[in-house]
């Protein structure tokens, strides 16, 4: 027994000082807010969504999650503490809580981003009825008391109505600039909106962002990413210097031949010295034995070349990145046969960035 009273004892201890640490919070809208798009009555929603009557109530649901959406700012607090007013909120198929649900922390070192935490609370409601999810989170401690540039991203399948970010309470917290440059909306699919990755800010945006500093709003819509002529008209209405499109993930090749006219003329209506660049859809690995699956992801593929190939020639400001073997061809990147976890992501992002910042430059974006 006197074993145990030592553990039990050190636990409690822990446990009284966690809780006895004195936090002050400050509303994150107060500080550096990144990834929006356009503004919206919940700043946590990335499209006003009952304005455009069209959308479905599955578009609609995507629209309002965090996905891409980021806090920054510069704090020496030893500690870093996140407090969220959630609302719906799904873990989706193959996704680590942590992606879905949680919060991803980087800080500057020396002009690198460097992964510092990623963290999520409990889900369900305690005893008093109250959800887990939206108690104080504290996302790092035992940090050293310099002064940090930090950014935190949200939740990719989360919606949230209010955040707090939290630091010592003798410690400094405040906004900084935006750390990146131009704006740049990037629109697609599940690939686009995160899933698989293991956390917030593994994304292929999230990562082509910090390795340019290029400033990418993601409009994601798991599943949904069909040029839809309602996306163009919201991607439309923004004040962006660049459109990139995931365009080709989740239509089938009717949709697409019917839908990416009408889907590139939209957005040029408002934008015709714009560049809009769209990228072929990635490797599925479910390709590798599936005979059906790869027969359905050729065809598109080659469906998708010969097409682009002559909307580039019927188009000023449209382009199409064909980059090979985007997640590499070693077949070690797979989440779940369609999504690749974080590395792929990685690679993703490696693959696209040359061709990407290649044409971005011929209008002065760099």
């Amino acid at each position: 027994m006197k074993k145990l009273i030592f553990p039990l004892v050190s636990a409690l201890m822990l446990l009284m000082g966690q809780q006895a640490v004195a936090v002050k919070y400050v509303d994150a809208q107060s500080l550096t807010f990144l990834g929006k798009m356009c503004e919206t009555t919940n700043p946590y929603h990335r499209v006003e969504v009952d304005a455009y009557s069209t959308l479905n109530n599955t578009e609609k649901n995507l629209l309002r999650t965090a996905a891409g959406l980021a806090v920054a700012f510069e704090t020496n607090s030893t500690s870093v503490w996140v407090k969220a007013k959630v609302g719906n909120h799904s873990t989706a198929t193959g996704m680590p809580r942590a992606a879905a649900e949680g919060f991803n922390m980087y800080i500057d070192v020396d002009g690198e981003w460097i992964w510092a935490a990623s963290r999520a609370n409990a889900s369900g409601k305690n005893a008093d009825g109250t959800e887990k999810m939206d108690a104080p989170l504290r996302l790092i401690a035992n940090m050293d008391n310099t002064m940090k540039r930090c950014i935190i991203y949200l939740p990719l399948f989360t919606e949230l109505s209010h955040l707090e970010i939290g630091v010592d309470d003798s410690a400094e917290l405040r906004a900084i600039e935006n750390p990146f440059r131009h704006k740049i909306v990037i629109f697609g699919s599940s690939f686009t909106h995160g899933s698989a990755a293991s956390a917030a800010g593994m994304t292929y945006p999230a990562f082509l962002s910090r390795q340019t500093g290029l400033y990418l709003c993601s409009l994601g819509m798991s599943g949904n990413s069909k040029l839809q002529k309602t996306m163009a008209e919201i991607m439309a209405k923004s004040d962006a210097d660049a459109f990139i499109c995931d365009a080709f993930s989740n239509p089938t090749t009717e949709i697409i031949g019917e839908r990416i006219r009408p889907f590139i003329e939209t957005i040029q209506a408002k934008h015709p010295d714009k560049p809009i660049i769209f990228l072929e859809t990635i490797y599925r690995e479910s390709r590798n034995f599936d005979q059906n699956s790869e027969k359905f992801e050729a065809n598109r593929i080659a469906y998708v070349r010969e097409l682009m190939e002559q909307i580039v020639k019927e188009y000023d400001n449209v382009y199409y990145v064909d980059a090979q073997n985007q997640t590499g061809t070693d077949h070690l990147t797979s989440a779940d046969g369609t999504h690749p976890y974080s590395w792929g992501y990685k690679r993703w992002a490696d693959a696209i960035q040359k061709p990407i910042t290649k044409i971005l430059k011929k209008y002065g974006i760099k």
